[in-house]
């Protein structure tokens, strides 16, 4: 694609997309903006298309930089990979996309050094789940007693919330500011480690003490991209205030206060307002919703009330006819009826050619307690249904990738997907020498095509998992280790990346012994293609499917309700809002999930109510027939 730059009046949606008047206009918008877009209204396309605009216009000048971000890795890569595939190389590398966790982690680890020496980490500090063991220990030493007898669950929980509480410069002498402290720095018991919400206390510190580096941010980026804005912390706004407020950078910010369901990560419940105050934004509203069916769409619209918004007309595509759609409410006895049902509406649905992974199993929490007779019911019927806890973090991760295209390019005889993932690899890995001489590139894919060869017996006669490990490292030794490292900051800190090598290798094996020793198989197994994905209502959201099963619409599910009922409501939204076509809800009066194995819909009878008085839904009791 050739790097071309075209007037404002010129400029037309990429792809020949159709933008709805409001989004076309937040696309040349020059103000900051807050976009309200509710479920389907194509906010990642949004922030596509603007990017597009700023850097093919070259309102974004270059060299300056376009920043996008996002609170999920999966968000942040998507709108990235939809950049590169519309723009030209040269203008595309001008879009910076991460998570807020990654932006302020590249701000500490780059100038760390710009901190006091009270507040400086050491640069091998452990992150995430690697600091979990030395945070008790930290707490313990400045003089920490568990008198309440707090589960081991609820420490870690009270822990990370008193960590979090602690601001910059700190100017008390409490046990959570001495253990903040004592975390940075280490001793000879415990690793220096933060978490990452110490990580964006640190960053922001940095920036708001540091002139120079908040205006070389400044020189850097023209624009900022907020995504999915309503689950933004207080800390990571605080973090966007300090290096943007009061600027010429222009910021907007894309968000849906109805899908707000982080409230106990500590998302701002204020943010859509602070925004406002903030960075003097004007207000655009999306009204089109591009993926769900008619009937779908009116049921969503009957909850803006609970959930405190005003009713819009909210338009549907015109690919669907009026009386598209469906929902059903299913209520059983007992989880044996519940899963034979199911299972056998999900056969039928799969017969007339819908695919598994566009089936999506549902639950508010545990779903391996919730949908175990159903798995096994629909095992049982030769379908394959998989609870995704351990592989939706580790597929997006880029180690993970490579991997994964590499070894389809060895046992495929032609895959041009994984090989332009590979060859996209290489070039930024080596764009420096590349640039120079375009036939280091091409060096380089005949080296790994040998490698590859090298490799097709061992792994198509690899009996032990050894040596799958060996074939995994000389792959990833060909791609240069500290390379990925470099160009993948999460991976240079303390063990993450053996961590995730390692899960990545034990769950393909299990994969690939689990097949008969079909690796083409195993892969596309483990990548969930000929599975149906089973996950909690926060884990799918910004996903989307033709047909969503939401198992235990019970009070059990949503046991703190009463404590929580708009945080609740909006989970309930984003469960009914991820279905293009068909949405169905189950209760079984009978399910083994806790103390009490008798069911009841007192609490949540709010959500029932919406749901039979519709008009719109469904009810079946096959139980009473």
């Amino acid at each position: 694609m050739i790097n071309k730059i075209v007037s404002d009046t010129e400029w037309k949606p990429i792809d020949g997309m159709k933008l709805e008047e409001s989004a076309l206009s937040t696309v040349r918008e020059n103000n900051n903006v807050l976009v309200t877009a509710g479920p389907g209204a194509g906010k990642t396309e949004l922030l596509a298309q603007k990017a597009c605009y700023l850097l093919q216009t070259d309102k974004c000048s270059n060299p300056r930089k376009i920043l996008a971000i996002s609170l999920k890795t999966d968000a942040a890569d998507n709108l990235k990979q939809r950049v590169e595939k519309r723009s030209a190389k040269e203008t595309s590398g001008r879009f910076i996309s991460m998570t807020y966790d990654a932006f302020a982690k590249g701000l500490l680890d780059r100038f760390r050094k710009g901190l006091s020496r009270k507040y400086c980490p050491e640069p091998d500090y452990l992150i995430g789940e690697d600091a979990d063991i030395h945070i008790p220990l930290a707490f313990e030493k400045v003089g920490f007693i568990n008198r309440t007898r707090l589960s081991p669950s609820k420490l870690k929980s009270y822990f990370h919330n008193q960590l979090a509480a602690v601001t910059l410069p700190i100017t008390s002498d409490t046990i959570r500011e001495k253990a903040w402290l004592l975390l940075i720095k280490g001793d000879a018991n415990i690793r220096p480690c933060l978490t990452f919400q110490m990580v964006s206390r640190l960053a922001e510190y940095i920036i708001r003490t540091n002139p120079n580096l908040k205006y070389s941010i400044l020189l850097t980026y023209s624009h900022v991209f907020l995504d999915e804005f309503q689950d933004t912390t207080e800390i990571q706004y605080e973090l966007v205030k300090t290096c943007f407020m009061n600027t010429k950078t222009n910021i907007t910010a894309v968000g849906d206060n109805k899908q707000r369901i982080m409230i106990w990560a500590g998302a701002l419940e204020t943010a859509f307002n602070d925004y406002r105050s903030d960075f003097s934004s004007i207000d655009k509203t999306l009204l089109m919703n591009h993926r769900s069916a008619p009937k779908l769409v009116e049921l969503q619209r009957m909850m803006y009330a609970s959930l405190q918004d005003d009713p819009k007309e909210i338009y549907c595509s015109d690919k669907w006819n009026q009386d598209d759609g469906e929902v059903r409410l299913y209520k059983f006895d007992n989880t044996f009826n519940e899963a034979e049902i199911i299972a056998t509406d999900i056969i039928n649905l799969h017969t007339k050619g819908v695919e598994l992974k566009d089936i999506c199993i549902l639950t508010k929490q545990q779903p391996e307690k919730y949908t175990v007779d159903l798995i096994n019911t629909l095992a049982e019927n030769g379908i394959r249904a998989r609870v995704e806890t351990e592989y939706q973090d580790l597929l997006k991760e880029p180690i993970s990738s490579l991997i994964i295209n590499s070894l389809y390019l060895i046992v495929k005889k032609k895959n041009p997907d994984s090989w332009e993932i590979v060859t996209n690899y290489l070039n930024k890995a080596y764009s420096g020498q590349i640039s120079c001489n375009f036939d280091y590139l091409i060096d380089k894919q005949n080296e790994l095509t040998s490698i590859f060869k090298g490799h097709k017996e061992d792994l198509l006669q690899c009996e032990e998992d050894k040596l799958f490990a060996d074939i995994i490292d000389s792959i990833l030794d060909f791609f240069n280790v500290d390379i990925i490292k470099s160009m993948y900051p999460a991976y240079a800190q303390g063990v993450y990346f053996e961590k995730t090598k390692k899960k990545f290798i034990n769950l393909l094996w299990n994969e690939y012994e689990g097949t008969n020793h079909e690796w083409e198989i195993a892969l596309e197994n483990f990548e969930g293609i000929h599975s149906i994905p089973i996950m909690t209502i926060h884990k799918s959201k910004g996903l989307e499917y033709d047909t969503v099963y939401f198992i235990g619409l019970e009070d059990s599910a949503f046991w703190n309700f009463k404590n929580q009922p708009m945080e609740d409501r909006c989970a309930f939204f984003v469960a009914l809002s991820r279905a293009k076509r068909n949405v169905n809800f189950t209760f079984s009066e009978d399910r083994k999930v806790g103390f009490n194995d008798v069911q009841a819909h007192i609490v949540i009878n709010e959500f029932y109510e919406l749901l039979e008085k519709s008009k719109i839904v469904d009810v079946i009791e096959p139980w009473s027939m």
